[in-house]
């Protein structure tokens, strides 16, 4: 079996893969859109890369044992790369809703502490009021 061709084949459907997976997921809101953006370049490598390129001399240097390693430790990295984006992209969200409920409280907070002084004003004037009224008696 020639291992180019495999090799091939193996890369246009690992694009393919990316790319599905990186519009649903952004569908999703699993991953932001800076981040979508940069797999589906990713992928978009990937499947030129497999139609382009055209490994056949890997034959002298590997084995078949080898190819599948390859491929296995190059699956597993692309899937890590691609758990830790969706990960940094939640968080990102997430501090991004911290912040606006942050400002949210911050002005309720101000409007708060207006509630509070406009209350001792009152406080104050009800009891000049009373001490008169007691300073008149």
């Amino acid at each position: 079996m020639d291992y180019g061709f495999f090799l091939q084949i193996l890369f246009v459907i690992a694009g393919v893969l990316i790319f599905v997976t990186e519009i649903v997921l952004l569908a999703k809101r699993k991953l932001s859109e800076s981040t979508s953006l940069t797999w589906g370049f990713v992928a978009i490598v990937f499947i030129i890369a497999g139609i382009v390129l055209r490994p056949t001399g890997w034959i002298k240097y590997m084995s078949m044992a080898g190819m599948i390693l390859l491929c296995l430790v190059g699956l597993c990295l692309v899937y890590g790369l691609f758990v830790i984006s969706c990960h940094i992209s939640e968080l990102s969200r997430k501090e991004t809703e911290m912040a606006m409920n942050i400002s949210l409280l911050n002005q309720e907070i101000i409007e708060l502490k207006k509630n509070v002084s406009e209350k001792e004003k009152e406080l104050a004037k009800y009891t000049a009021e009373k001490t008169e009224e007691n300073g008149d008696k």
